[in-house]
C-alpha cells in the first residue's frame, strides 16, 4: 500500500462532541484536514470513521504517520528528511499558504487574518516544551579549564563532596546529597505515574522533587523524603496542613516559558484525581491568574513566609522567578526575606504555553544565571553572598551543562526537560495534546499505561548518579574536592558574543596577558 499523503507536518486541535461520528482523512488529500472531503476516490484509501464517549479538544494526526490514528501520536516528530522535503515541495505546488525560508511567517499571518483568535483562544496558538535550543545561547560556546602545574588536578581516589544546602540560615535547611534535583512539573501537566517515578527516582539518587503549581499529590509526597512545595498564584489544592510534611516551599512568579499571563486547564481534563488534588469539582475549570491577588508587597510575602515557617518547623522558603527584570525581582526576593532562589530562564520548557509567550520571553539562561550571581553577590556581600541558594533551571541537560552552571555561580540545578527524558520522554514536543506516546504528559489511562514507574525511577536514579559522577571527574581535573568549589576561573570562550553574555574570559589572543 502507497504511503498517505503528508497534509501537515504538526497535528490540528479538533473539538469533537460526545456520540457525534467523524471520518478522518486517511489519504491526506483532503481540503478539510483533518477530516474527510471526498478526496480519496479512486485511491486505495478510506476514511476513518470515529467518535468520542465525551466532548474533548482533541489532537488529530495531519502527517499521516500515527501509529494510534485518527489521534497524534508523535510521528510528525519522526518524519524522515526526504518525507519533509516532499512536502514543502508539494506545498508550493499549490495556493495554499505555506512557510518558506524567506517568508516563516506565512501561515500564521494567514491564520490571524483568517480566523482570528476564533480557533486558538485569547492566548494564541499553544505550544508545549521550551524554546527550541538552536535559538539559544549554547552552553557548549563555553569550555571548561583543567588544572595542571600552576594548579595541579587532584588524584583519581580523592572523594569530592556534592551535597547542597539549601537554605543554610534556616531554621530546618534542606540537605540534598546531589546539587541536582528534579524541577517544578505538576501532576495534571504530568502523569500520576510520571510524577511518582520522578520521586522515586530522585529518593534514590538523594536528591528532591517539586511539586509544580497544580497541588500535592500524596503518592509523589510519600515517594520522597526532600519535599518541595511550590506555592503558585491559584493556590491550588493549598491547605496549612500540609506544611508538616514539606521540606522546602517556594511562591510561583513565573517561570520561562510563561509568565504574567494565566493559564486555563478545561474541564475536560480535570479528571476526578486532579480535581481532588487541587481542590476542584471533576470537570470544573482549573484557571490560575496572572499573579497573587493578595500577595503584593515583600512585606505580605514575608508574613505569609513566617506563617509557613511557623507551621513547618522552619523549612527553607524561596521564590521561583523567570528571567525577566532579574535584577528588581532579586531584590523584591531579598526584601521578602528568601532562603532560596530557583531562576527560570529562557529555554525553560512548560506542558502548554502561548507561542507568543514562549518563544518572545525571558532573558536566556546563560546570562541569567551570570546577572543574578553577581546582584546576589554586590547585595549581600562577600560574607553573606551563600546566605540565599541560588537555583538554576531552564534548557540545562547534560553534566557539562550542569558543571558550567555550577562554574557561573549556581549553587544548584534543577532539571525537568532531561529528568522526563530519563523516565521515557521521547521528545515528540506534544505535551499540550494529551497524547504523550510515553505515558509521561497525559491522563488517558491507554497511554499511562505504557510507563512502568519502577524501571522509570531508577533510570532517573542512574541519570542522576552518573550525572554526579562525570561532575566530580571534572572536579578533580580542575583541583576542586568539592562541586561548590567550581567557579568562574574555571572557564572560557572562544565566542566573544558569549564572552559578553556570561562574564566569561575570552579565550583569545590578548597581548595584556
Amino acid at each position: 500500500m502507497s504511503k498517505a499523503k503528508i497534509a501537515d507536518t504538526k497535528p490540528i486541535a479538533a473539538n469533537l462532541e460526545a456520540g457525534e461520528e467523524y471520518y478522518w482523512c486517511s489519504c491526506g488529500q483532503s481540503r478539510n484536514q483533518p477530516f474527510c472531503d471526498g478526496s480519496h476516490r479512486g485511491t486505495e484509501f478510506t476514511p476513518m470513521t470515529f467518535s468520542v464517549g465525551e466532548a474533548q479538544e482533541a489532537y488529530l494526526c495531519q502527517c499521516k504517520r500515527t501509529s494510534t490514528p485518527p489521534f497524534c501520536d508523535g510521528a510528525h516528530a519522526r518524519l524522515d528528511e526526504d518525507e519533509k522535503v516532499n512536502y514543502a515541495a508539494a506545498a508550493t505546488d499549490t495556493l495554499s499558504a505555506k512557510n518558506t525560508p524567506e517568508e516563516s511567517t506565512l501561515e500564521s499571518i494567514h491564520a490571524l487574518a483568517r480566523d482570528g483568535l476564533t480557533k486558538t483562544g485569547h492566548h494564541g496558538e499553544m505550544a508545549s516544551m521550551g524554546v527550541p535550543r538552536h535559538m539559544l545561547p549554547q552552553w557548549d560556546d563555553i569550555q571548561i579549564l583543567a588544572a595542571q602545574f600552576a594548579r595541579k588536578p587532584l588524584m583519581e581516589d580523592v572523594a569530592v563532596g556534592s551535597e547542597l544546602v539549601i537554605g543554610p540560615k534556616a531554621k530546618k535547611p534542606l540537605i540534598l546529597k546531589i546539587p541536582l534535583f528534579v524541577s517544578d512539573m505538576s501532576f495534571g501537566a504530568l502523569s500520576e505515574e510520571a510524577k511518582v517515578a520522578l520521586a522515586c527516582g530522585a529518593e534514590l539518587a538523594g536528591t528532591g522533587i517539586c511539586s509544580g503549581e497544580g497541588g500535592m499529590l500524596p503518592e509523589e509526597r510519600e515517594a520522597n523524603s526532600r519535599y518541595f512545595y511550590e506555592l503558585a498564584s491559584a493556590q491550588f489544592g493549598y491547605d496549612e496542613s500540609l506544611l508538616a510534611g514539606i521540606q522546602a516551599f517556594h511562591f510561583k512568579g513565573g517561570q520561562g516559558a510563561k509568565t504574567g499571563t494565566g493559564g486555563h486547564l478545561p474541564g475536560n481534563k480535570v479528571t476526578e484525581k486532579i480535581a481532588q488534588v487541587r481542590g476542584l469539582e471533576k470537570g470544573q475549570d482549573a484557571i490560575s491568574p496572572p499573579t497573587f491577588a493578595e500577595l503584593n508587597t515583600p512585606a505580605d510575602f514575608k508574613h505569609f513566609s513566617d506563617r509557613v515557617r511557623e507551621l513547618s518547623g522552619g523549612v527553607p522558603i524561596g521564590m521561583k522567578l523567570s528571567a525577566n527584570h532579574i535584577e528588581k525581582d532579586i531584590a523584591f526576593a531579598i526584601e521578602a526575606g528568601v532562603d532560596y532562589i530557583i531562576l527560570d530562564g529562557r529555554g525553560g520548557g512548560t506542558g502548554a504555553a502561548p507561542l507568543i509567550f514562549r518563544d518572545h520571553i525571558s532573558v536566556p539562561t546563560i546570562p541569567a544565571l551570570a546577572r543574578a550571581r553577581h546582584y546576589l553577590d554586590k547585595k549581600l556581600g562577600k560574607r553573606k553572598q551563600k546566605d540565599i541558594t541560588l537555583i538554576i533551571t531552564g534548557g540545562l541537560r547534560t553534566p557539562a551543562d550542569f558543571i558550567k552552571a555550577l562554574c557561573l555561580g549556581a549553587d544548584g540545578i534543577a532539571v525537568s526537560n532531561s529528568a522526563m527524558q530519563s523516565i521515557g520522554c521521547v521528545a515528540a514536543r506534544m505535551c499540550n495534546t494529551n497524547n504523550c506516546p510515553a505515558g509521561i504528559a497525559t491522563q488517558k489511562p491507554e497511554l499511562r499505561a505504557r510507563l512502568n514507574v519502577e524501571k522509570s525511577a531508577n533510570q532517573l536514579a542512574r541519570f542522576l548518579e552518573a550525572s554526579t559522577s562525570l561532575m566530580q571527574v571534572m572536579a578533580r581535573a580542575c583541583g576542586h574536592d568539592h562541586l561548590q568549589k567550581f567557579n568562574h576561573k574555571d572557564l572560557t570562550t572562544w565566542n566573544r558574543d558569549m564572552a559578553a553574555l556570561a562574564g566569561v574570559a575570552y579565550g583569545g589572543f590578548d597581548p595584556d596577558r
